[in-house]
């Protein structure tokens, strides 16, 4: 391993060999997922326009509330970044239940390797526990393509076109 610094970058530190994997993969948890996956959605909806805020704590179903003007929404946000059969899966529910309209009004679910977003309704999928996207191939017919950067569900002028990601 080299550990050495870059001073034409300013003050930094950089390493190459076996540590940097080891350090990546002792940092890379689900809640630093779900946390990376909150601040995208953060920059992508303030991005177009919407207001975005974060409840205190942790004890709502939902994890962002996000204002259009017009309406509040819950927002629960969650990622992916592996596929499998030609798939993204992501698990809709909490820690035992599946979500209810009672509950969350969008599940936002973040297409890491693609940087590409569905905003789902819950009723589109309730009562549900896992939703698959299959966002690759030019003939795409998932059941949830028609939320492929709905934003404008939410109250945001037509981005279905040019949707920047």
């Amino acid at each position: 391993m080299t550990l050495g610094m870059d001073e034409a970058m300013g003050i930094s530190l950089f390493a190459v060999g076996e540590l940097v994997g080891e350090i990546f993969a002792s940092t890379f948890t689900r809640k630093r997922d779900g946390e990376q996956a909150e601040a995208a959605f953060l920059n992508k909806a303030t991005g177009l326009g919407l207001s975005v805020a974060k409840p205190w704590g942790d004890s709502e179903r939902y994890d962002l509330i996000v204002d259009s003007g017009g309406r509040l929404w819950r927002v629960q946000v969650k990622s992916t970044r592996y596929v499998g059969e030609r798939r993204f899966s992501i698990t809709a529910r909490g820690c035992t239940a599946a979500y209810t309209e009672d509950e969350i009004d969008f599940l936002a679910a973040y297409i890491v390797p693609l940087d590409l977003w569905y905003v789902v309704p819950v009723k589109a999928f309730a009562p549900r526990k896992c939703l698959r996207f299959y966002p690759e191939g030019e003939s795409s017919v998932g059941q949830y393509e028609k939320y492929r950067e709905a934003w404008w569900l939410m109250g945001v002028g037509d981005v279905r076109v040019g949707c920047g990601r």
